[in-house]
This record gives C-alpha cells, structure tokens and sequence, in this order.
C-alpha cells in the first residue's frame, strides 16, 4: 500500500513493532534515496502506537515518507520471547513462550494484543499522511529490487542504483553473521502455543498484513 503527494520527499519516518525490520529498512531507503532520518522529536518512538491525526497534524509532514514496518506474528512473537527489551519486567525472561504470550505488556492486555492493535493503528495512519508505505518485513529481505522499484516509483527517483543489504542491522549497528532468513521463517511452535496465540490474533488485522492463521 502506497501513497503520495507531488511534493519532493527528503525525509523518511519509521514506525513498526520491535523484531520487525525498522533499522534494516529505515536504512536501506535513507541509503539508497539519500533521505534523513525523522527521530524522536518527530512524532516520538517508532515502537509507538501511530500517532493520530490531531497529533501528526501539528508537524509539517509533506516532505517526509511515513514507513510502516511488519512481521508475522508467529515469527515476531518468538522473537520477543527471546529478546524483550523488557528489563524493567524482573520475571518476563523466566516465561515460558505459552506464559509469555498471555503476558501483559505496557498497557495492552498482552503481545498480541499489542501486535493487532499496532499493526492497525499503521494501517490507519498510512491512509492518513501525504507520504507512506507498508512493508512485511519478510517480503523486504525476500525481495529489495521489488521494494526499492516501488520506493523509486513513489519518490520519483527511477535514477538512482539499487544498494542491497545483506546484513542484520538492529539499534547496535550491522552485523554479518546473523541469518536472517531463518530467523524470519515461521518456527515451528506446540499446538497448545499456536492455540493461545490464535485467541488473540485479529483475523482482520492478519488479512489486511497479508498473514495466514496457523492451524
């Protein structure tokens, strides 16, 4: 999903869920396009719920690409387990994945819960702005010529050369030795798990994310 105005874009602001791409593809577009980088004191942390309209509003957001980054839920959930970014949580590393996932996090009544209700909340905001793009974190690594034709079709900026990223990029840096692939592939998780995650997975939201239910 795409939109655009015909004002000439120099900056990019990513939002999306932690695990779910947003240094790898906030780097690819700002290396390839030559963009800057929105930080915090634009609309605050990429990990947040999108903002409303009478926040957003109140900045001047007509030359700035909004990209909003995805990952399948199953994957993503995994992910988080193993590394939460919740150390503010004394017990959270002792859960198991089942516990973890019924676990209650900032002020969502769980992960998925948090998963569904950011996941909409970009697609919201995306028909909002100006500027703004959607991308399955899966379908970036799978596929850069694809992303980097609609970022170059959108920009208008058919010219410039494609610059692959290979490397896993998080909030640290680049690093070579992680393989992406696999670690983005749907795991193979206990029925009892896929069952508890299912509970709460808007099946809306999955379809509008291009996601299938495990069964």
């Amino acid at each position: 999903m795409e939109r655009q105005s015909h004002l000439k874009i120099d900056s990019i602001k990513v939002f999306g869920e932690r695990h779910s791409g947003t240094n790898a593809i906030g780097y690819f577009a700002g290396k390839n396009f030559n963009l800057k980088f929105q930080h915090y004191d634009f609309l605050g942390w990429k990990h947040r719920l999108a903002p409303k309209k009478d926040e957003w509003s109140k900045f001047d957001v007509q030359n700035c690409l909004f990209i909003f980054c995805m990952r399948n839920p199953y994957s993503w959930i995994q992910a988080m387990h193993r590394e939460p970014y919740y150390d503010h949580y004394p017990k959270i590393k002792d859960l198991s994945l089942e516990e973890f996932v019924q676990f209650s996090i900032e002020d969502y009544e769980n992960s998925i819960a948090m998963w569904n209700q950011k996941n909409d909340s970009y697609f919201r905001m995306s028909c909002e702005v100006p500027n703004s793009i959607i991308i399955n974190v899966e379908d970036f690594h799978a596929d850069q010529n694809t992303f980097h034709k609609n970022l170059a079709d959108l920009l208008n900026r058919q010219d410039l050369p494609l610059m692959k990223m290979n490397d896993y990029v998080n909030g640290r840096g680049r690093h070579a030795k992680k393989d992406i692939t696999a670690s983005l592939e749907v795991p193979y998780l206990d029925k009892k798990v896929i069952q508890r995650i299912n509970s709460f997975l808007s099946l809306e939201t999955m379809k509008k994310c291009n996601y299938r239910l495990l069964t």
